[in-house]
């Protein structure tokens, strides 16, 4: 069976044209990746000591704890579109409670399964 990719964080920061949309989209990813690896959805820690992302990062599925195997995909996709508005005043790519909602949602929707 092939480790496929899941998430290819390179390859969605140099998608990026402008400076400015590369830089949010690494904060937006290290965010994230923080999170999922601090709530055990990821085997390793894609951060250094200090919370900086370490580059290259791609996370495939081997690289997805059993619980991460059920929400991470999910989670990745609401937190992308939720940080991808930019209405309003909200630092959507810094507001973790964001993160924390959408996890907690899909813990309950597997709960119910």
């Amino acid at each position: 069976m092939s480790d496929q990719i899941i998430f290819d964080v390179d390859g969605l920061i140099e998608a990026q044209i402008r400076q400015r949309d590369k830089d949010y989209a690494k904060v937006c990813c290290q965010n994230l990746l923080n999170y999922a690896y601090g709530k055990g959805l990821l085997c390793d820690n894609p951060c250094d000591n200090e919370g900086n992302l370490i580059m290259p990062s791609i996370i495939k599925e081997s690289s997805l704890t059993e619980i991460g195997k059920h929400i991470f995909v999910e989670l990745l996709f609401k937190w992308f579109a939720y940080t991808d508005n930019e209405s309003g005043k909200i630092d959507r790519k810094n507001n973790i409670k964001m993160l924390e909602k959408y996890y907690n949602q899909l813990l309950q929707k597997i709960d119910r399964k």
